[in-house]
């Protein structure tokens, strides 16, 4: 096993360039819900991230435990190895 060292950043930490790489990846798997109009036919609606408010997706990003690089990759599977 070899043992690396990785900078992850919260979104609140990143630019605005890496912020927008991190909306566009959200926006792939947007939000789906139903809605009732006024005759009452269900409607299926999407939202994107991208109509969100920053601080929206930011407490979207800290439920979820989302980490990224500095360039607004999503960071997967990352496993933390207390310092001896």
């Amino acid at each position: 096993m070899k043992v690396i060292k990785v900078n992850a950043f919260e979104f609140k930490e990143l630019n605005q360039n890496a912020k927008h790489e991190v909306i566009h990846w959200l926006d792939q798997d947007p939000i789906d819900y139903e809605t009732e109009d006024e005759q009452g036919n269900i409607i299926q609606e999407l939202e994107y991230y991208s109509d969100m408010e920053e601080e929206d997706i930011q407490e979207h990003c800290e439920i979820n435990g989302y980490l990224f690089s500095k360039l607004g990759k999503c960071i997967h599977h990352l496993e933390i190895k207390e310092s001896e």
